[in-house]
């Protein structure tokens, strides 16, 4: 067990009773190939192995299944979701698991498989690896709720364009999670559909993780849904706040109406002008503008405006 095999950036995991599980954690290196020459893999599925970022799927061939499986990460302090992928070739008498670099599933299974040495199965493999990736839906969709919380917090308290953009920020991160929950449910539900013995005697337990998926869809729908209901609040929260800021302007605005019409007036170049000689002229037009601003106040306090 976990003798080296092949090349040495792949390893034979188990073998008992026919049937094999290889791991390969150097997607570049030559195991792969030597692997795809040993049991016939198709050369799209190496180049999708190599390649980056690639969307969950099945695909048939003669004697075997190629599955690709995303994981999901949520960073929260940058609010993005980011995926991963480990691959899996799947046959009647072998298993092989495709990732670049360590794998955390991989650790796991293993670990099961270390205690239970009859997962050493076509079928238990490829449920307990998609039952481990589904399990860490949940609590990626958990942090997402509580920065929606948190959220939540600072539009009822202070909203700001910050806030907006975090908002923003997790509407991506919701959609980015939904299409990969999305592709790995048409996964699990085209295993569901397979008639192969050594799947179809796993369908109940797909059948689990199809659930977990449908759960995992319902709660992105719902955060999607509270998500909108908070932009609307900060939305008219900064609108309140706006209306409010003009509010006060207008109403200062307005108070100094009568101190600049009386000063202009008096600034014009006529010698007839009312208390323009006057000792006392500049008080009485004080006494005008003060009493001409109050009056305004006490009509704006009266009508319910202040």
């Amino acid at each position: 067990m976990n003798a080296p095999t092949l090349a040495a950036d792949a390893c034979l995991v188990t073998e008992r009773s026919g049937f094999a599980w290889y791991h390969v954690e150097d997607v570049r290196g030559a195991a792969l190939d030597e692997l795809a020459a040993k049991f016939g893999l198709h050369e799209l599925s190496i180049e999708d192995c190599r390649s980056e970022r690639q969307r969950a799927k099945v695909e048939e061939f003669e004697r075997h299944l190629f599955v690709i499986a995303n994981n999901v990460h949520f960073e929260a302090e940058r609010e993005e979701c980011f995926f991963g992928e480990i691959d899996f070739f799947v046959g009647k008498d072998f298993f092989i698991s495709v990732h670049d670099g360590p794998s955390k599933s991989y650790r796991a299974v293993r670990a099961r498989l270390d205690k239970d040495p009859k997962l050493a199965h076509p079928g238990r493999l490829l449920e307990a690896f998609l039952d481990w990736l589904v399990d860490q839906y949940l609590p990626v969709l958990d942090g997402i709720e509580e920065r929606i919380e948190t959220i939540e917090e600072k539009v009822i308290g202070q909203p700001s364009p910050k806030v907006l953009s975090e908002i923003f920020a997790l509407r991506r991160a919701l959609i980015n999670f939904r299409r990969v929950a999305t592709s790995m449910r048409e996964v699990v539900h085209s295993v569901l559909t397979r008639t192969e013995p050594w799947l179809k005697s796993r369908h109940a337990y797909f059948r689990d993780i199809y659930d977990h998926l449908i759960r995992a869809l319902d709660f992105v729908e719902t955060y999607r849904d509270i998500l909108n209901g908070v932009l609307d609040v900060h939305l008219t929260a900064a609108a309140n706040r706006t209306n409010e800021i003009m509010r006060v302007l207008t109403v200062f605005a307005t108070l100094a109406t009568p101190f600049l019409m009386i000063t202009g007036f008096f600034g014009m170049n006529f010698e007839r002008l009312p208390w323009l000689h006057e000792p006392f002229g500049a008080a009485w037009a004080t006494l005008v503008m003060l009493g001409m601003s109050g009056t305004m106040v006490w009509y704006f306090h009266r009508r319910g405006w202040l």
